[in-house]
């Protein structure tokens, strides 16, 4: 099984969603559902992480960039393996609405080193 990294953004993402939908969308009871999905889906591809296709933008699957459907949303995540040492573990760093330009803000998001 990999491991996980999480990153303070993806942090963010959650936060901001499950607000969203707890307090404008009246909803507490999906905003807590939507959690639980994302906990089971982080499960899943910490234990299958090639299980999912790389991202279909090129310059986007060059980086090696992998998504999953949680519900209406997306989760995306890199795998990480080091040839030198055993480590290998899923860097998950963003989660949003599947209807935003995810690929136009993630390569906004690639000059300021977010895969590093």
């Amino acid at each position: 099984m990999y491991k996980t990294v999480f990153s303070k953004i993806f942090y963010d993402d959650i936060n901001k969603c499950h607000k969203y939908i707890k307090d404008t969308l009246e909803a507490p009871m999906a905003a807590e559902n939507l959690k639980i999905e994302l906990l089971k889906k982080i499960e899943y591809i910490k234990e299958k992480p090639y299980s999912r296709a790389l991202v279909q933008d090129k310059f986007l699957s060059f980086l090696g960039l992998r998504s999953i459907k949680v519900k209406n949303y997306l989760l995306f995540y890199k795998i990480i393996e080091n040839e030198d040492s055993e480590k290998k573990y899923v860097n998950i760093f963003r989660f949003m609405y599947s209807k935003r330009d995810w690929v136009k803000i993630i390569k906004e998001e690639t000059n300021e080193n977010v895969f590093s």
